[in-house]
């Protein structure tokens, strides 16, 4: 049997189209609500080469709005993505699935080889990124969003038609609200991330038609849908002149605080194997428990969670200024097994 019979039926894909789709390799850009039921589609439309970067695990309150993921991902503290690929390989187990458990960062968007790139984030600063790189690197990539009841999609080819700044002119200041807190409606997802697919298979099997100058919004309480034209300013900052510096991502070392929360995320450049932490802890008599992907333990009165990409959580500290000392007491208390096999990032 033909997996792909009833698509090849449509017109407008045919066998031709679905030939591309088989051999194109999209990049997807956050593995959250978005990214996850965009996955689960485009692998289900034929789309065999996906390229899946997020930095988080799985937890409980993604569960509400994240396919693929199940309560067995959380217990388990998995990556995303690497849950991503499991599911995803059940569903077509010859698809080949590259993950990157890390922050999405310029190197995966000059380095790695894909035909699309799909925008599935939650922050405006890493969209401005991937919108800047875009330029410099001439590639294109889908814009989508999700908040409350309302969504927005639109194609991006920032090098002959309207970029990301063209789009949304305060992008500046939509970056220093990447923290707010906004729910999003359930129901809201899927059919964001529908026409998001949508519009990637209309550009793996026929580009030139695509329009690029058209926004999509739903508001999926109302079941209003509305299309905007959306032209290339010619006096953008971005697109018109390009001389500006990429959007700077968090330094290794640096202690930031995850929006909402008293959470502290620091990127450790070395840090021990999990295998050689847990003998630590387990010399220290510190109770710990080990996941998959990371182990977790109380350290000077916080928990603490330790990735195997070198990530380090610290959780329920009252200011940013003792979550970095407290860091940094921790960073000091594992040098002794710290070895030139430890992560090195």
């Amino acid at each position: 049997m033909n997996r792909y019979d009833r698509q090849e039926r449509v017109k407008v894909i045919g066998k031709a189209g679905q030939q591309k789709l088989n051999s194109a390799t999209v990049l997807i850009a956050g593995v959250g609500a978005l990214g996850s039921y965009t996955a689960s589609q485009l692998l289900r439309a034929g789309v065999k080469q996906l390229i899946l970067i997020d930095p988080d695990v799985v937890s409980t309150t993604n569960l509400q709005r994240q396919a693929l993921f199940t309560e067995q991902d959380v217990a388990d503290g998995t990556f995303k993505v690497d849950a991503a690929k499991a599911h995803l390989l059940a569903i077509d187990h010859t698809a080949k699935i590259n993950v990157y458990p890390e922050p999405l960062n310029e190197s995966h968007l000059t380095d790695l080889t894909f035909d699309l790139v799909l925008d599935c984030l939650d922050n405006f600063r890493t969209r401005d990124l991937i919108n800047k790189v875009a330029l410099k690197h001439g590639f294109d990539y889908i814009f989508a969003s999700c908040a409350g009841t309302f969504g927005s999609v639109m194609p991006v080819s920032p090098t002959e038609h309207a970029c990301l700044n063209c789009l949304y002119p305060n992008l500046e200041d939509l970056k220093q609200t990447d923290c707010d807190l906004i729910g999003v409606n359930t129901a809201l997802v899927p059919l964001v991330s529908g026409l998001q697919v949508s519009l990637a298979l209309h550009y793996l099997v026929d580009k030139a038609s695509v329009n690029f100058a058209q926004l999509t919004t739903i508001d999926n309480w109302q079941l209003s849908f509305q299309n905007f034209k959306i032209n290339k300013d010619p006096a953008c900052p971005v697109c018109s002149k390009r001389d500006w510096d990429l959007p700077k991502m968090e330094s290794t070392e640096q202690v930031t605080v995850l929006c909402g929360t008293q959470t502290y995320s620091v990127q450790m450049s070395r840090s021990p194997k999990l295998a050689q932490l847990n003998q630590w802890l387990t010399d220290q008599a510190i109770p710990y428990r080990q996941f998959k992907s990371f182990s977790t333990f109380i350290w000077a009165g916080y928990s603490v969670s330790l990735f195997k990409t070198g990530k380090c959580l610290l959780y329920g500290i009252p200011t940013l200024k003792e979550a970095t000392a407290t860091y940094q007491k921790l960073k000091q208390a594992f040098q002794p097994v710290i070895t030139e096999e430890a992560t090195s990032l």
